[in-house]
C-alpha cells in the first residue's frame, strides 16, 4: 500500500482516512468530528497518493471546504441534510456533476457541463460533499483490465503500482482503496465495478438493471438500444454498509417520476429479506476460463454460509459463455 503523508497530522489523517462514511456520518452529526476537519484530513490523503495513482482527474476541493463549512454550520445549528451530512466522496467520471467535464475519456468532450443528473442531487441532498471526480477507461470499455484514456493517462493499483486497479471504475477503487474516499459511484455493464472491487479489495454492488437510472451518465457513453445488458450506475466502499447506506438514498422512492424507465419497485430493507427457501443458483467455473484459486474457494464458502441459513444453492452453468466470451475479446473471430 502506499505509505500515509508524513505530515504531523499524519497518525490523525490515518484514523480518519479509515473509518467508514456510515462512522463518518455517525461522528459528524454526533459533533464528534467535524466535516472540515474529515473534508481536509481526505484532501491532504489525495494529495499524497495521487501523483502516483492518476485517480481523481477532476479534483473539487474548493467547493468541498465550502460545502464542510456550511455543513457543519448547519450541524451546529441542528439541522442535518440527511444520512451522508458533511461526508465526503468521490464519482466516476462519467456523470454529470455541474461545472466539470464529463469526457468518458474522448478528447472532444473536454468542455465542462452544467447540469447534474437526478443520483448526484440526492447524494449533495442527503448531504454528501464531492470531493472529485475519477479516472475511467476510455469509453467505459476495458477489454484489458485496465482504466486509461488519451484524457487523462493510465490510473494504477494502490496496491501495486505497477499493476492496473481494474477498469472502467478503476479510478474510483484506487482512491477508495488508498483512503482518500470513503464512498464512491461508478458503473457496471461488463464488470467495470465488479474487476475494480475484486483488484483493490473493495466491496461493490451492481444493481438489478434500471433499478437506478442512467440520466447521470454522459449520453454519448451509452449505446443506443442496447437492451441484452443494461449499465447501472454502483455504490462501491470498503464496508457492506456503505452499500447499503448508499443505496438507501440512491434508490429512494420517486426515481420513476423522473426516469420512466426505472420500475415503480421500493427498494427493500436488506435485514428484512428471509434466506430460508431462497434458490441461488452458482457457480466457480464458467468453462472458458480458470478461475483463481482464492476466488472459487471465496464461491465455495459463501454457498456453504448461503445454505447453513436456509437457502437452496444449486450449480448452475451460464449459457453460451464460450460464444460471450470470443464476441467480447476477440470479436475478430467471431
Amino acid at each position: 500500500m502506499i505509505p500515509s503523508s508524513s505530515e504531523p497530522s499524519a497518525r490523525e489523517d490515518a484514523t480518519l482516512t479509515s473509518l467508514s462514511a456510515s462512522e463518518l456520518a455517525r461522528r459528524i452529526a454526533a459533533g464528534r468530528l467535524s466535516s472540515q476537519e474529515v473534508v481536509e484530513a481526505h484532501i491532504r490523503r489525495i494529495e499524497a497518493v495521487n501523483p502516483r495513482l492518476n485517480a481523481i482527474v477532476v479534483s473539487l476541493f474548493a467547493q468541498a471546504r465550502a460545502s464542510a463549512s456550511r455543513a457543519d454550520q448547519l450541524r451546529e445549528q441542528g439541522t442535518l441534510l440527511g444520512p451522508l451530512h458533511g461526508v465526503p466522496i468521490t464519482l466516476k467520471e462519467q456523470f454529470l456533476v455541474s461545472g466539470t467535464p464529463a469526457t468518458v475519456g474522448l478528447m472532444s468532450h473536454r468542455s465542462s457541463i452544467e447540469q447534474e443528473g437526478p443520483l448526484v442531487q440526492r447524494l449533495r441532498q442527503a448531504g454528501a460533499i464531492i470531493l472529485g471526480k475519477t479516472n475511467v477507461s476510455q469509453l467505459l470499455l476495458s477489454l484489458s483490465g485496465s482504466c486509461e484514456n488519451p484524457v487523462y493517462g493510465r490510473t494504477n493499483n494502490p496496491w501495486d503500482l505497477a499493476r492496473s486497479p481494474g477498469g472502467s471504475s478503476g479510478g474510483e477503487a484506487a482512491i477508495i482503496a488508498a483512503g482518500g474516499s470513503p464512498l464512491g459511484l461508478g458503473g457496471d455493464n461488463g464488470g467495470s465495478i465488479r474487476i475494480p472491487a475484486h483488484f483493490c479489495g473493495l466491496y461493490s454492488l451492481l444493481p438489478t438493471a434500471r433499478r437506478l437510472t442512467n440520466l447521470d451518465t454522459a449520453p454519448y457513453a451509452e449505446v443506443a438500444g442496447q437492451e441484452a445488458a443494461i449499465a447501472q450506475p454502483c455504490p462501491i466502499a470498503r464496508s457492506t454498509q456503505d452499500l447499503r447506506l448508499a443505496m438507501s438514498i440512491l434508490a429512494a422512492p420517486g426515481l420513476n417520476a423522473l426516469d420512466p424507465a426505472v420500475p415503480p419497485v421500493p427498494w427493500p430493507d436488506p435485514s428484512a429479506v428471509s434466506l430460508a427457501g431462497l434458490r441461488i443458483g452458482m457457480y466457480s467455473d464458467n468453462g472458458v476460463f480458470s478461475v483463481a484459486p482464492a476466488v472459487r474457494r471465496a464461491v465455495e464458502e459463501a454457498a456453504q454460509i448461503l445454505r447453513a441459513r436456509g437457502a437452496i444453492v444449486e450449480p448452475w452453468s451460464p449459457a453460451h459463455c464460450g460464444e460471450s466470451c470470443t464476441a467480447l475479446c476477440w470479436p475478430e473471430k467471431r
